[in-house]
């Protein structure tokens, strides 16, 4: 007999299919077990969204609170100082910083043909309101259980602000965006809770016009969804960061903006094509190649009948 998971998103339950099948003895056997006595953990992101690029890509960076995170933005800086896009040539000694701390990547690959992940606006749409009517019936149960009312009025309100988006369909794109990038990064947070002892989570996210949706709309979705999953509360900070501001982490974000900005530029069809920058070809040869301990690559299919997620190792096709 099937056992049905009570989740919010069904979404969550897919990608738990895939990780659980193909990632997780990987995960444990390089990371986690060398890890999972940590109860601080940080998640950094950063996103390509465009069209310009072979993929857009969601990526998710965590790391546990190990060390002084001044002196680790002080190194990325000397070695990474601006953004993977204004680069030319990538430092090989940030690779070999990238090899040598304990951190793990997350990336989500994104057809361009796609509303994301669904197969169009309509859909996003059709599905972001059955969520949030689900959620609103969920909030009403919290409330039996909690002293906590003001926290999930305001989770509440924005909850309704992205019913009128979708009733006046506005923002639509920047509102899945919103909605996405939360739902991974809060699943993301799933995991480290589940193999760790995670209490306290802090996500430093890139700065992007999707922290600006509501009152922090994508804090509050992606704690909804790591608690959807892991049924309990954790300690939670967020950024307030925007796409106008300069958070004292943006040096944090050079770990996943450099990871986003390879996979984003390679053609997983076809692997002999041509990168966009020469830039790109030098992450995928020299950190991302073959690497099952460190980074997990998932490519979601959308098609009018499914939504399927699979696990993918960058290899090079060596044939003439």
């Amino acid at each position: 007999m099937a056992i049905e998971i009570d989740r919010i998103s069904p979404i969550t339950v897919l990608l738990d299919d895939v990780f659980y099948q193909s990632s997780i003895q990987d995960m444990r056997s390089a990371y986690f077990q060398f890890l999972k006595h940590y109860a601080k953990w940080i998640i950094v992101s950063d996103y390509y969204l465009e069209n310009e690029k072979a993929n857009k890509v969601i990526t998710f960076t965590v790391l546990p609170l190990a060390g002084d995170v001044i002196q680790l933005q002080n190194v990325i800086r000397r070695f990474a100082p601006q953004d993977f896009k204004h680069i030319k040539v990538v430092d090989p000694r940030f690779i070999e910083l990238l090899q040598e701390l304990p951190l793990m990547t997350i990336s989500f690959v994104l057809p361009q043909d796609k509303y994301l992940v669904w197969s169009d606006s309509k859909e996003f749409r059709e599905y972001l309101a059955d969520f949030c009517e689900t959620l609103i019936a969920y909030i009403a149960f919290w409330r039996k259980s909690t002293s906590n009312q003001v926290r999930l009025d305001k989770l509440l309100k924005n909850v309704e602000y992205a019913q009128r988006l979708l009733q006046q369909k506005k923002k639509i794109k920047l509102l899945c965006e919103t909605f996405l990038i939360a739902l991974l990064g809060g699943y993301v947070g799933s995991i480290i809770c589940r193999e760790t002892a995670l209490t306290d989570l802090c996500w430093l996210s890139d700065r992007d016009k999707t922290n600006e949706v509501g009152n922090n709309l994508i804090r509050d979705l992606f704690q909804v969804t790591l608690i959807d999953i892991i049924k309990k509360n954790i300690l939670f900070s967020f950024t307030t960061a925007n796409s106008h501001s300069d958070e004292w982490y943006a040096d944090l974000t050079r770990v996943p903006d450099i990871i986003t900005g390879s996979i984003a530029a390679f053609n997983f069809d076809n692997a002999s094509g041509r990168m966009w920058k020469p830039t790109a070809q030098t992450v995928i040869g020299s950190y991302l190649l073959n690497n099952r301990d460190s980074c997990f690559i998932y490519r979601f299919h959308v098609s009018e009948e499914m939504l399927k997620v699979q696990r993918l190792m960058v290899a090079y096709n060596h044939q003439a």
